[in-house]
């Protein structure tokens, strides 16, 4: 993925919308005091690594459509 002339990392670009969402989530419950329905664990990190399993082969097939075209 291009943005402005520059190579976008997909993966890296999740993980860390991953982790600004957990810890949003931590500020809000820890230091706030808003009741949010506590994370189940055993459901996210299998999201999670589906997620960046996705964004790694949506790069290759983006990185190999690219280059058929060069």
């Amino acid at each position: 993925m291009h943005v402005a002339g520059h190579k976008v990392d997909v993966g890296a670009l999740i993980f860390g919308a991953i982790l600004l969402l957990v810890g949003g989530y931590y500020l809000l419950v820890n230091t706030f005091g808003i009741n949010l329905p506590d994370l189940d664990w055993d459901m996210i990190w299998p999201i999670a690594l589906i997620a960046l399993g996705l964004a790694v082969v949506a790069r290759a097939i983006a990185s190999r459509s690219g280059s058929d075209q060069a």
